[in-house]
């Protein structure tokens, strides 16, 4: 059965945004293909706070096929540092958890 299991195969775990600004917000694509034997099923993906909005482009990925989870980050009222955690839960059984990262930090606005 484990010759046959999906296989997750992401290259970036981890996007760092840099510096950006209070109320502002920024995306990115973590891309990832399906290389093993049968379908692989994004199940879950849950953000670390609801400043994190995640999407998976596709729930179901043929063997083969690459797909997409969209990260949109959104600074609000946040300063300094921000590390937040993107759990997706897969049928893929060396790696049924896996956790991305989106980092950076958010400027103190100016106060003129």
């Amino acid at each position: 059965q484990l010759a046959n299991a999906p296989i997750i195969d992401i290259k970036e775990r981890v996007f760092d945004f840099g510096k950006i600004k209070q109320k502002a917000s920024v995306e990115h694509s973590f891309t990832f293909t399906n290389s093993g034997k049968s379908d692989l099923i994004i199940r879950k993906v849950n953000s670390s706070c609801g400043c994190t909005a995640v999407s998976p482009k596709e729930k179901v990925i043929k063997p083969g096929q690459s797909s997409s989870i969209k990260a949109v980050f959104s600074s609000g009222t946040r300063v300094g540092r921000q590390n937040k955690s993107i759990t997706v839960i897969t049928n893929d059984p060396k790696s049924p958890n896996l956790v991305l990262r989106v980092t950076g930090e958010v400027e103190v606005p100016s106060t003129e």
